[in-house]
């Protein structure tokens, strides 16, 4: 299951010089009737430290940075606009990436992700993910799945015993957009597991984790293979 701890909610973090000053919302509703954008934040920098976020230089992340691993629970609310966003190692200047200028649009939601290029390394890089949840409905459930381990080039993703996805590798989502969008599926109770496509060895398992109708979860792999790789599950409020 999900640990709770690598989990912070926007609320605490977000600069009301950068944010709508609408306050926090209630646990498991993000939208607003103001004229907003929304972000989530995902650090899968399994070799790295805690990093500090900047958009237009103003910090965004709390005392202490957001650890690997850590991940928000819900959207954030942004003023829409242009923002350059810089990663930074936490209580340093030091620049880890820096997302180029980009327009942040009314009411879209993104994803930003900081993730390893190489295994072993400390190396990363990061991208900015549109979620396009236009095809949603309440009947089906829905997920998608990134692989975001260096450790872990070729896995295949199973789902109830039967292969789903195939050949997929680390950051693959990132240069293709079809590996961003959510794929629906019947509600109800579902095992997933990733493989190393090669040996077949069982690098994560999530069991009978309940996908509910009209729900949107993002799985993904991430961790190092010192530490051991983890399958993990993240319902997507919006």
């Amino acid at each position: 299951m999900i640990n709770k701890r690598q989990h912070f909610y926007w609320c605490s973090i977000i600069l009301l010089i950068l944010f709508t000053g609408s306050g926090c919302t209630k646990p498991g509703v993000t939208t607003s009737q103001t004229q907003v954008a929304y972000v989530s934040i995902m650090n899968l920098a399994a070799y790295g430290s805690p990093v500090d976020i900047f958009f237009n230089g103003n910090l965004v992340s709390p005392a202490g940075g957001i650890a690997p691993g850590q991940v928000s629970t819900q959207y954030g609310q942004l003023k829409p606009g242009s923002y350059t966003i810089d990663f930074k190692k936490t209580g340093t200047d030091s620049l880890l990436y820096e997302l180029p200028a980009s327009q942040f649009d009314t009411t879209t939601f993104y994803t930003l992700i900081l993730y390893n290029t190489m295994a072993g390394s400390t190396a990363v890089s990061a991208v900015r993910i549109l979620d396009n949840f236009s095809q949603v409905n309440g009947t089906s459930s829905y997920y998608r799945f990134f692989d975001m381990t260096p450790d872990a080039p070729n896995v295949n993703l199973y789902l109830d015993g039967s292969i789903a996805q195939t050949n997929r590798m680390p950051a693959d989502n990132v240069n293709d957009q079809s590996y961003q969008q959510f794929l629906g599926i019947s509600p109800g109770d579902h095992t997933l597991q990733v493989q190393n496509a090669a040996t077949d060895s069982v690098l994560g398992t999530q069991n009978n984790y309940p996908f509910a109708a009209g729900y949107v979860y993002t799985v993904y792999l991430t961790g190092a293979s010192s530490k051991g790789l983890t399958l993990n599950v993240l319902p997507v409020v919006f």
